[in-house]
């Protein structure tokens, strides 16, 4: 069953009947007291001729001389006078004005402390050691507070801020450690196109002054260096390419399903060439809202990849269910080995079987960021005849 909380301003109005009804309780108690005090005082000091309220009268006699005449409130006289005890009775009748305000007050007090120690200590604990681990840079934790009011309101987008730190955090710690990865992997493969130029340039600056290379032999050298310097080329082009989809956003367009099944039918065809392509779509909507340029993007290195290892045919299909636009593409090929099972999606990973020398491998890693970047991913697998590549795009329908 499930709990109902109420707002702070109703749960601190049920607080103040209980707190009205303590404060009268008391006073009424204090007044019964101070009566009680006052009938016992009296009593014990019958003598004194005690009374609320004591008045003088000065008399001057025959003689000429002046004295008091003490009187009660009704004008009766006193005959016997007690200043001491008249002065501590005077207190006891007068008590309750001072202590019911003080009651009073006291009963507020312990209504506010009631309420804050039940409705807000707890809470603003939570939060004030939640905003301190935030500080520390220690976003690994949950807000929890089951009472659904303005408080628990604060608390649940207090964590749902702190959740969209955390992913924001891990998601710039992954951009860093991708882009420090792919960075030392860069690095890593100038060296050789890097080395053979050096080694090359070295050759000629030492044979050619003394005529020991003859003209065959400069040009082959020559046409070598081009082939690396054409090689580095392509290399920071493709780094370049990377680089830029940092900056990518993903614009959605509305564009209908059979549209878009038409141009990636089309576009597979040209791509395949004189091998066989074949492809099959499924919907459960007409129109959806996705970057088709970005599909398209990834739909043409998925199948350029899949041609390249490819013995006579390759397959698209093609899905859209449930928010979602699933492309695979399979060959019929060798299919993936185990080491390219676990990490042909990442920076620069060349199968030991790579039939082109040309390929950089990071087609697939450009694919995984676009499709990340449409809420996706990219997922590589073996199926019965060869291997399979499957993006996954977020689209909206």
């Amino acid at each position: 069953m499930k709990k109902i909380s109420l707002s702070l301003k109703w749960s601190f109005l049920l607080y103040l009947p209980l707190c009205f009804l303590i404060s009268v309780a008391g006073s009424f108690g204090i007044g019964v007291a101070t009566n009680y005090l006052q009938d016992w005082y009296r009593s014990k000091y019958p003598n004194s001729k005690l009374t609320d309220s004591v008045y003088y009268e000065m008399h001057i006699n025959e003689d000429g001389n002046a004295y008091v005449v003490y009187t009660d409130s009704r004008g009766n006289p006193i005959q016997t006078y007690d200043q001491e005890h008249q002065n501590i009775y005077w207190i006891i009748s007068n008590a309750q004005l001072v202590l019911v305000p003080i009651w009073v007050i006291i009963c507020i007090v312990l209504t506010g402390a009631v309420f804050y120690n039940r409705e807000l200590k707890n809470p603003i604990k939570l939060l004030m050691d939640a905003s301190k681990k935030i500080s520390e840079n220690q976003l690994d934790f949950k807000i929890e507070y089951k009472k659904q009011n303005e408080i628990g309101a604060l608390c649940t987008a207090f964590d749902e801020m702190r959740s969209a730190l955390y992913e924001s955090n891990r998601e710039m710690w992954r951009s860093l450690e991708e882009r420090k990865r792919l960075n030392s992997a860069f690095s890593h493969d100038l060296r050789t196109p890097l080395t053979v130029l050096k080694g090359y340039s070295d050759y000629l600056e030492k044979y050619v002054p003394e005529g020991k290379v003859n003209e065959e032999k400069l040009m082959s050298v020559i046409s070598m260096m081009n082939g690396q310097i054409s090689r580095l080329e392509h290399y920071t082009q493709k780094m370049n390419a990377v680089q830029k989809l940092e900056d990518i956003v993903p614009q959605a367009e509305e564009i209908s399903a059979e549209k878009l099944f038409e141009s990636l039918s089309g576009t597979g065809k040209l791509l395949c060439g004189e091998k066989n392509f074949s492809s099959e779509f499924s919907s459960d909507s007409e129109d959806i809202y996705i970057d088709s340029e970005i599909v398209m993007q990834v739909y043409e290195n998925l199948v350029s990849n899949a041609v390249r290892y490819a013995e006579k045919s390759v397959n698209a299909v093609c899905e859209i269910s449930e928010g979602k636009l699933k492309v695979s593409v399979l060959d019929d090929g060798a299919g993936f080995t185990d080491e390219a099972l676990k990490n042909a999606v990442q920076p620069f990973f060349r199968d030991e079987k790579e039939p082109d020398k040309i390929h950089f491998g990071l087609g697939l890693y450009i694919c995984k960021i676009l499709c990340e970047k449409c809420g996706g991913g990219l997922t590589v697998s073996n199926h019965e005849n060869g291997g399979r590549v499957t993006a996954e795009f977020f689209c909206t329908m």
